[in-house]
């Protein structure tokens, strides 16, 4: 079973914390699908010839994710400064995304090849290339998983439900009655994470509920819904069962609330 992430990998800066991590929605969810075991997992995007760069290839050196389409470009690497409240949660304060070469990914001739022999990608919405993501799963038949983050559903994102396997949203429970009427109408596996309230899923109509695994302290909760994402995706290529897939999420999510940074 092959799993590609893409394509954001960057560095976390953490000011309250005095620490620096690699992350960014890739990574972190290649680390999960990784940690698993169940899984050739791999990376594709950009990162910058400087310190961050070099830093992402080495955190990642530490699990088995190929790397092989991890491109170094000239220029900057990413990085997202990541506010923690006294809870654990982040927050994020004006400018604190500096995107870098990031935003340069365009998918290759070579890349869209390499993209048709495996079973999932993993992306999230805000991709500089998510169209052309999307246009490259119509023309294949890998499953496609994309996170759309936001609290508040957008009804233009319909447009792309025919081509998404897996749906995420960091979501609220407002978001619920839309996700249920997608999966009515759509194929898609629609699910969201509700932080302490546990995630629901929908798919084909029915209603799948998943509460949160419960821990001592929450340190930091960057990552947790990649790690969320990458635990699931795994499970379901396997299973295809929604409720085992959204029990592997909670406990990866639950191990990323541990620790400051995605892994």
């Amino acid at each position: 079973m092959k799993i590609l992430a893409m394509t954001c990998c960057c560095v976390d800066v953490f000011p309250e914390k005095d620490s620096v991590a690699a992350g960014g929605n890739a990574l972190n969810l290649a680390v999960a699908c990784s940690k698993t075991g169940k899984a050739e997992v791999y990376v594709m995007g950009n990162i910058g010839n400087d310190s961050y760069g070099l830093s992402i290839r080495q955190a990642a050196s530490n699990f088995k994710i190929d790397l092989s389409r991890l491109y170094t470009v000239k220029g900057a690497t990413a990085h997202h400064v990541i506010n923690i409240d006294k809870n654990g949660d982040r927050y994020f304060k004006p400018g604190s995304w500096h995107d870098g070469v990031w935003k340069d990914f365009i998918i290759t001739a070579s890349d869209f090849e390499f993209m048709k022999k495996m079973d999932a990608v993993a992306t999230t919405y805000y991709e500089a290339c998510f169209d052309s993501i999307i246009d490259v799963r119509n023309k294949t038949d890998f499953k496609l998983s994309v996170d759309f983050h936001d609290e508040k559903i957008n009804p233009d994102w319909e447009k792309y439900l025919n081509s998404i396997d897996l749906f995420f949203i960091s979501g609220n429970n407002q978001n619920l009655e839309i996700l249920e009427k997608w999966s009515r109408k759509f194929d898609a596996v629609f699910t969201a994470t509700l932080g302490k309230e546990g995630s629901v899923s929908f798919h084909r109509g029915e209603k799948f509920t998943c509460d949160a695994v419960k821990i001592q302290k929450v340190v930091d909760t960057t990552g947790c819904g990649d790690s969320y994402q990458g635990a699931f995706i795994a499970d379901y290529l396997l299973t295809g069962d929604v409720y085992s897939s959204m029990q592997s999420g909670s406990k990866a999510a639950a191990v990323t609330l541990s620790f400051v940074g995605g892994f």
